[in-house]
């Protein structure tokens, strides 16, 4: 399996987000202006006008966009920490997670010293786990990424894993991929 993992400046405008995507996947698969990056109803984007197939995942976060491009299903997703530690930040993380979590995601992240920081680790490794099966957000509750106290490596055959990337300020972010081993 092949994967590139393309780091972009996070553009409010949503049309210059997906110029900068495309452009960086038109450019590594060899500038043919028939590739294309193009969203189905659910925004999920996919690679068109390749003869290989290849699977692209997008997350935006604070100041940067990761696209993951691989030659297999691929999910990633992303956060910007500071945002989850603010002083002002007031988010009942407990109730978020009992509303649209597992019971047992709901657990783990009550059962801790800090429910923001263990929030944060299963929204992402779901959001990704989502994304790389073509599913959505409703599907949260139908399924758990940690097993008692510990994160879980692989979800029903999909591996799920921290990605650990390197750009100035990387250690602000959390970013998780899945279906990469």
């Amino acid at each position: 399996m092949k994967l590139k993992v393309f780091v972009l400046e996070n553009n409010t405008v949503k049309r210059t987000r997906h110029a900068e995507t495309q452009k960086a996947v038109r450019a590594y698969l060899g500038g043919d202006p028939k590739i294309k990056v193009e969203y189905d109803d659910k925004g999920k984007p996919s690679v068109v006008g390749t003869e290989k197939k290849w699977h692209i995942s997008v997350t935006t976060t604070g100041s940067v966009m990761l696209v993951a491009l691989s030659t297999q299903p691929v999910g990633i997703d992303g956060e910007y920490l500071p945002r989850f530690s603010a002083p002002d930040n007031k988010i009942d993380y407990v109730a978020l997670a009992e509303r649209f979590f597992s019971e047992d995601e709901a657990d783990y992240i009550r059962d801790c010293n800090d429910p923001a920081e263990r929030f944060v680790k299963v929204w992402t490794r779901k959001e990704a786990y989502v994304k790389c099966i073509g599913k959505t957000l409703v599907e949260f509750p139908s399924f758990s990424v940690v097993e008692g106290d510990k994160l879980v490596g692989k979800l029903r055959g999909v591996p799920i894993k921290k990605f650990g990337i390197s750009f100035p300020g990387s250690e602000d972010y959390l970013f998780v991929i899945a279906g990469v081993e």
